[in-house]
Order: C-alpha cells, then sequence, then structure tokens
C-alpha cells in the first residue's frame, strides 16, 4: 500500500524549498484548520500531531472522512463555484500545519513534474481508500468495518517488519464515527480484538499487535 506520508516522501531540497514559503501554524487540540463554507485556496501539510476530515449529519453527528497524520497533504480540492470549503478539519491534538497558497504549490509542481507524479500517486490511494470504506459500509458487519479500518491503518502508518505498529492516538468514539458505528459498539468490538491478540491499548492508543491476525478476524465477520 502506498504511505500518504507526503514530505516524507519528498527529497530533502524539495522538501526545504516547500517549506520555505510555507507560513507555520500551531493549533491546539479541538481547534479548527477550517471549516465547511470558509473561503480559502490555501494547502496545508501536516507537520506534527493529528487532524480530522469530516462533515456533519443533519441531526449534528460527525462522519470522519479521514485522519491525517505528519506529513500528509490536504486542502487540495478546488471549492466548487467558490462556495467554500467542503469539510471542516480540526486537531484531534496539539498540532503545527504549514499553509502555501495554492497558485504558489501550482508553480511548485510545474516546476518538478517528479513531485506532481508522486502527489497524484498519494491522491490515488487515498481515494482507493476511501472508496474501499465505501463498499464496507454496504458489505460488512460492524466487526469488519472496524477490523479493515484498523488494518488499513496499520499498513499505512507506523508499519514495522514484524507486523505491528507504533501506538496510534485514536479514541472509541472516533473509530465509531470513521466506520458509521455506536461507541458502545466501538468499544465492544475493540476489547474482543484486544482479547484476541490482534491489538493493545493503553491509554487512548491503539497497537496493532498482529496484522495478519486482525485481517484474518475481518474476513470471517461479513
Amino acid at each position: 500500500m502506498v504511505t500518504t506520508d507526503f514530505l516524507g516522501r519528498l527529497d530533502r531540497e524539495a522538501r526545504e524549498a516547500l517549506l520555505a514559503q510555507a507560513c507555520r501554524r500551531r493549533l491546539r487540540k479541538g481547534a479548527f484548520v477550517y471549516r465547511i463554507c470558509d473561503r480559502g485556496d490555501a494547502v496545508h501539510f501536516l507537520l506534527s500531531g493529528r487532524i480530522k476530515t469530516y462533515k456533519l449529519t443533519p441531526d449534528g453527528r460527525e462522519v470522519i472522512l479521514w485522519f491525517g497524520f505528519p506529513g500528509e497533504v490536504f486542502g487540495l480540492v478546488e471549492p466548487p463555484h467558490r462556495r467554500g470549503r467542503m469539510v471542516s478539519v480540526e486537531a484531534c491534538e496539539p498540532s503545527e500545519i504549514a499553509e502555501i497558497p495554492g497558485a504558489n504549490f501550482r508553480e511548485f509542481l510545474d516546476a518538478r513534474p517528479d513531485v506532481s507524479r508522486l502527489l497524484v500517486q498519494i491522491m490515488a490511494s487515498r481515494l482507493g481508500m476511501l472508496a474501499n470504506r465505501l463498499v464496507y459500509f454496504m458489505a460488512d458487519d460492524a466487526e469488519a468495518r472496524i477490523a479493515k479500518f484498523l488494518v488499513d491503518l496499520a499498513a499505512r502508518y507506523h508499519a514495522t517488519a514484524d507486523g505491528a505498529a507504533a501506538p496510534i492516538g485514536l479514541t472509541h468514539q472516533e473509530i465509531a464515527d470513521i466506520t458509521g458505528v455506536q461507541r458502545q459498539t466501538a468499544t465492544r468490538i475493540l476489547g474482543r480484538l484486544t482479547e484476541c491478540g490482534a491489538l493493545s491499548m493503553h491509554y487512548r492508543r491503539i497497537s496493532v499487535r498482529d496484522r495478519d491476525l486482525l485481517s484474518r478476524y475481518a474476513a470471517r465477520h461479513r
């Protein structure tokens, strides 16, 4: 699976040239990078921390579309008909971002075709993962959705050669919101996955201990 760490896959010269044009912002937990309908076309890069991209249902429930981790790029989608941003992006923990005007970023890409190709590859990978999640919603039960989400997450971030992963800070509510289940259901399933040895949890941080076992668990529940 393609890692979506855009900054981490740039060579040193390109990364330094890009960040030299960017303004940096520090965000407290719960602060917004931008909200739905906000104006602006800046492109953003997560330097540290974690962010979530989401929309609200008519009854006010969050539907999380994406979690962003250090190195990722976001804010690329052009708002249609100048109606402003189509999603909200919020810091899940203290974070730092860099932002660059859209026109400057396009000039940067024009001068570096290899970086443009990398960006297309990363965005295609992200789109594919979102498409897979739509299929999960239609075809899988709650256990499979959560297991597959965690398998995908471990493959993208912090993966190690033995199939384990460094701890990832995710709350039970966040996992429920991105997989479309109730919080109590998410807590129960995570407990079972911990008991069987697929996961370990400590102070709101989840580690995938056995990705193969987690994948087999996901395949059994449909």
